[in-house]
């Protein structure tokens, strides 16, 4: 009876680690715009974009390996809303925002290597007007990865991810890393290539009080219908910032405050042949700002 009380803890404490909850805002001060040639105008945009992520897990079974069987729920959210003068009013839209959710699922193939995969459906669009929503403002994106724990502090793997969010359906590989080395005082380092990269160094004064630089790039998107012709238009931005984190009991508390470089605001044609169509920046660099609150239901957040 005891052994199976223990195997219990071991299950719930794994799935709490997976689970979490996070809000956080960022904010882009009025950037210069500047035009397809690469000349500088008098057009400026300001943003401020507001994410909500959340993973529960729904389902939890043992299986031969350390690592359960999980089937978890997942919700994503975005809004930015912008706000634009001169010529970037006219080729920005006012706002953008999406609303995902999905399920996840992850099980163990051998004591170092993990499956994971899922699906989920949201709507993507350039407005918020619930009525003037239509079927092409939904995106459905499905995602496999193998994930590879090589040595304790490093992952390796490869992901295999397909969506229509250039109309038709597209499969993307993409490859996995990541390097984690935490200390309950002392330096720490964090390296993720992924969908959702990031890059930081710091240092934990204790338990409850870090201090890092942190590196985000981010990337948001949205369909949209001009003049009868499907669009797609992405927001991009990379941060580079001191960041400090405060942990209390399962929450942590983060803000950051630091430079905002190669923001990329930009219509494209929603076909499969724009995918690889980036472009150059579109506005100069900037400060930047974001806080954030993560509830993490094992009393743990990275």
């Amino acid at each position: 009876m005891k052994k199976k009380w223990i195997i219990i803890a071991a299950l719930l404490s794994a799935a709490h680690t997976f689970a979490q909850i996070e809000i956080r805002s960022e904010y882009l001060p009025q950037q210069r715009y500047i035009d397809d040639n690469g000349d500088k105008t008098e057009g400026k945009s300001s943003a401020i974009t507001t994410t909500f992520t959340a993973t529960v897990p729904v389902n939890v079974k043992p299986t031969a390996y350390r690592q359960p069987k999980i089937w978890a729920a997942t919700l994503n959210a975005s809004y930015t809303s912008f706000s634009n003068t001169g010529i970037a009013a006219e080729v920005l839209p006012k706002e953008m925002g999406s609303a995902d959710l999905g399920i996840m699922y992850m099980a163990p193939v051998h004591e170092k290597l993990m499956f994971i995969a899922g699906v989920s459906a949201g709507v993507y669009s350039t407005h918020t007007d619930l009525k003037n929503l239509e079927i092409d403002n939904i995106i459905v994106n499905m995602y496999s990865s193998f994930i590879w724990q090589v040595r304790p502090k490093i992952k390796v793997g490869v992901a295999l991810i397909g969506n229509n969010a250039f109309d038709k359906p597209m499969l993307i590989p993409m490859p996995y890393f990541q390097y984690h080395s935490e200390k309950p005082r002392g330096m720490e380092y964090h390296a993720e290539l992924s969908y959702n990269p990031r890059f930081s160094v710091g240092y934990r004064f204790s338990e409850a009080f870090a201090l890092r630089i942190v590196n985000r790039p981010k990337f948001f998107f949205s369909t949209a219908t001009i003049d009868g012709q499907k669009k797609y238009f992405d927001h991009h931005y990379v941060s580079l910032g001191m960041e400090p984190e405060y942990r209390f009991s399962n929450w942590a508390f983060s803000g950051s405050f630091g430079a905002n470089f190669g923001r990329t605001d930009r219509y494209r044609d929603r076909e499969p042949s724009q995918f690889l169509k980036w472009g150059n920046a579109t506005f100069d660099p900037s400060f930047y700002i974001s806080a954030g609150i993560k509830y993490n239901f094992a009393g743990k957040s990275r």
